[in-house]
């Protein structure tokens, strides 16, 4: 018995996940990694430690009965985006990763806005960047630790520290490259736009790049020995988490779309060539199919909800934890009394300390309520929360130049069908829900399958591995309404971009 493995290295969750040849899930195993927050805004990660929780992941899949009867044809691998992750000559760390969701560089990006860098960047680039852009981190390294960079030898991405561990390779692939950032059209790195962003002299530190289904190298002996698997196992160079999860839900095509309801909320699109219309707004780089995936991000996804119910509802998420039931059913039920519009309560859903990058950047936009009075109650709150996402969805949406003709589901928030037929009401189009959790997963799964030989191509493995197991229609009547809500969900907002400056400015005086 042939298997494929995917390792998937998130911000919140780290997973090893093990696919038979149709996709589907054999062995999960995953661990939390820690994320060490020493200031307010700061998001960094423990590379060894991270390195050490993949470990312990490879151990359990390699423990695994499916592996006393089968062995693994190649791995595949898939990992938060931007970043940090600087090495030295010897391949150890030189300091904690700095993530992509830092914003320690906000005033960098705001520099950068104001002097018209940003609009070069999307010019050759086809990215507007955030305060966690490699590029960006990199500039405030130079300026706060110039030290640091002296004893850097590579600038790497997430699953490039890990494939390095697993196979001794220093390299990075196309999708992770093109938010260095790059140039889209040349598919390479620009060195134009590091120095319209003053860090010409970091060049050096930027490895090879490789196509995402490129062999890269074999699975080392001492990993082998370290956990249990076939020393000797292909390894490919992998996708950006963003692309894998785009890959693994299904689209791959032009035309195709990906909403990735997770930790982040990205709403990435297909396009057969770069595109740079509409200007100024997303992120772009390579998918894994020799298209191009354009990803209008908030930033924010999951993330909303689970604050809601952590901070307003720990009383009923501890209750029903004792009793052995879902909150997730308990939140969904409550929003559901609620009528469309939540009676006048809106929620923007910019939680994440990121800030906003589509459909407009703002990297200190933030959350917020719109319209409380004492008729509300927690209920419309709630349900307020699960608008504002679908909202963000429909902002997005109506930015992109492409008619969408199959737009897919990936995330945690796939799972809820209130959630998703909501997203169906919001933008007017069928919604698919792909079978499967471990998307992002599968996604470089399946491009291991791919190199060493599974699936003749991706469209071949994409007919055995992808189904669908629930379709949204939306509803013509509540679409017209919430785009009478849109139109004041985005007025507001746009009113407050300057108030929320006024609001970072006034944190750091105080």
């Amino acid at each position: 018995m042939l298997y494929l493995l995917g390792i998937d290295v998130g911000t919140s969750v780290v997973k090893s996940v093990l696919f038979n040849l149709r996709g589907e899930e054999i062995v999960v195993s995953r661990r939390t990694p820690a994320i060490i927050r020493e200031r307010q805004g700061w998001s960094e990660m423990s590379m060894e430690a991270l390195w050490q929780d993949v470990l312990a992941t490879l151990r359990e899949v390699a423990s695994s009965e499916a592996l006393r009867h089968g062995e693994i044809a190649g791995i595949g691998l898939s990992g938060m985006c931007c970043s940090s992750w600087l090495l030295d000559d010897a391949g150890r760390p030189v300091r904690n990763a700095i993530l992509w969701n830092d914003g320690r560089a906000a005033s960098i990006i705001a520099d950068w806005q104001r002097e018209g860098v940003m609009d070069e960047v999307f010019r050759i680039g086809g990215n507007i960047m955030f305060p966690g852009y490699t590029v960006a981190v990199l500039r405030w390294l130079q300026e706060n630790e110039p030290e640091t960079l002296e004893r850097a030898r590579w600038s790497v991405f997430c699953k490039d520290w890990i494939r390095f561990k697993l196979t001794g390779k220093i390299a990075t692939e196309h999708s992770d490259a093109g938010y260095t950032p790059y140039d889209l059209r040349a598919s390479a790195y620009s060195d134009t736009l590091l120095r319209a962003c003053g860090i010409e002299s970091t060049r050096r530190l930027l490895p090879e790049v490789l196509d995402s289904d490129e062999i890269t190298g074999e699975l080392l002996p001492e990993v082998a020995q370290a956990t249990g698997l076939r020393a000797g196992i292909p390894v490919v160079a992998g996708l950006v988490d963003v692309a894998a999860s785009t890959l693994g839900a299904g689209a791959y095509r032009p035309g195709q779309a990906c909403t990735i309801v997770g930790t982040s909320f990205l709403n990435n699109f297909i396009y057969a060539e770069p595109s740079f219309e509409p200007a100024g707004i997303g992120v772009q780089t390579r998918a894994g199919n020799g298209g191009w995936v354009r990803s209008l991000v908030n930033t924010a996804g999951t993330m909303n909800l689970e604050w809601f119910l952590q901070e307003f509802c720990a009383a009923e998420r501890a209750a029903a934890e004792a009793e052995g039931r879902n909150i997730y059913e308990w939140a969904e039920a409550v929003a559901a009394e609620i009528p469309i519009g939540c009676e006048g309560v809106i929620y923007h859903p910019y939680l994440n300390t990121a800030g906003v990058i589509a459909p407009f950047l703002n990297p200190v936009a933030r959350a917020q309520f719109f319209g409380i009075s004492v008729e509300h109650t927690r209920a419309h709150l709630l349900r307020a929360v699960y608008e504002g996402t679908a909202l963000a969805m429909l902002d997005n949406y109506m930015r992109v130049n492409l008619e969408v003709d199959e737009w897919y589901i990936a995330g945690g928030g796939k799972r809820s069908p209130f959630w998703t037929q909501m997203f169906a009401d919001a933008t007017g189009r069928a919604i698919l829900v792909p079978a499967g959790e471990e998307l992002g997963a599968r996604g470089v799964a399946v491009l291991a399958g791919v190199a060493s030989g599974v699936y003749s191509s991706v469209e071949d493995a994409m007919r055995q591995v992808i189904h669908v197991t629930r379709e949204h229609q939306p509803n013509p009547e509540a679409h017209e309404k919430y785009l009478k809500v849109y139109q004041l969900y985005r007025r507001i907002y746009e009113h407050v971009m300057d108030d929320w400056w006024e609001r970072y400015h006034l944190l750091n005086e105080l």
